[in-house]
């Protein structure tokens, strides 16, 4: 499997062509977070690919009949579609503008609850666009992980796209905190607490909630660094931004 505890070349064209069965792969995977020089070899083989790719795509569209022909002979309205060829480029494309306001819209909700801190007996609402960025965050999540199965995207597009995504729930991890603590004074309250006590427990359950937090964000941070375009460190992504959604319903849910 390795050779001088690096990965064979064999094993490095198979892992880029999928052929290799799924212990091999683990394997490769767990061997390529640790060491700095398979990845660089590995991040040659899938360029190489990819202008292996361009190279077979441009000679047969030079051997492929002209755009403008009609096919009369065979069916009078059959044209080739130029769309077909930019495609893969704009699906490629298209999950970056959704991430940058997936981003907008937690920034910008998250700073409508923070400029309107006050005790409150009820819990504030976080409002349309702090969900609609999770709805957004998700599906970029989810692309790029589909995407990660086959050949892996350019590795600037990976990591702006992972960076994006670590921002937005960064500030949507702070809104978190903000609801919790709303949730902890709503219910310490319906049981019977007196407001003046409420102070005391909100920075209790503030501490609690921030240190999840500083633990989600410092961990996460680490994992994606060191998994960067893997499919488990979209997986996380999920995961965590549907936890954190599932944290902004729960205002709804009290009432």
């Amino acid at each position: 499997m390795m050779t001088n505890h690096h990965s064979s070349d064999e094993n490095m064209i198979g892992y880029v062509y999928r052929t290799l069965d799924d212990a091999k792969r683990e394997s490769i995977d767990e061997h390529l977070i640790d060491c700095q020089i398979c990845r660089a070899r590995l991040s040659g083989h899938e360029s190489r690919q990819r202008q292996i790719d361009h190279e077979l795509r441009a000679a047969i569209n030079a051997a492929a009949p002209s755009r403008k022909m009609n096919f009369a002979a065979i069916a009078p309205r059959l044209h080739r579609s130029r769309f077909q060829f930019y495609w893969p480029r704009i699906s490629a494309a298209v999950p970056i503008p959704i991430a940058i306001i997936g981003l907008l819209f937690s920034l910008y909700g998250f700073w409508q609850i923070f400029s309107s801190l006050s005790l409150s007996a009820l819990p504030r609402q976080p409002g349309a666009l702090p969900t609609l960025a999770c709805f957004c965050l998700m599906f970029v999540s989810m692309d790029q992980f589909d995407r990660s199965f086959s050949i892996r995207p350019r590795f600037i597009i990976s990591a702006f796209l992972a960076f994006i995504l670590w921002l937005s729930t960064f500030f949507i991890g702070l809104l978190n905190i903000i609801v919790v603590r709303d949730l902890v004074i709503f219910f310490y309250i319906r049981s019977g607490g007196s407001p003046e006590r409420a102070s005391v427990v909100t920075i209790l359950a503030v501490m609690i909630a921030a240190m999840v937090y500083i633990g989600v964000v410092i961990g996460g941070a680490e994992y994606h660094y060191k998994n960067l375009g893997h499919p488990s460190s979209w997986k996380l992504f999920t995961w965590t931004i549907v936890v954190q959604l599932l944290i902004m319903i729960l205002p709804y849910l009290a009432y």
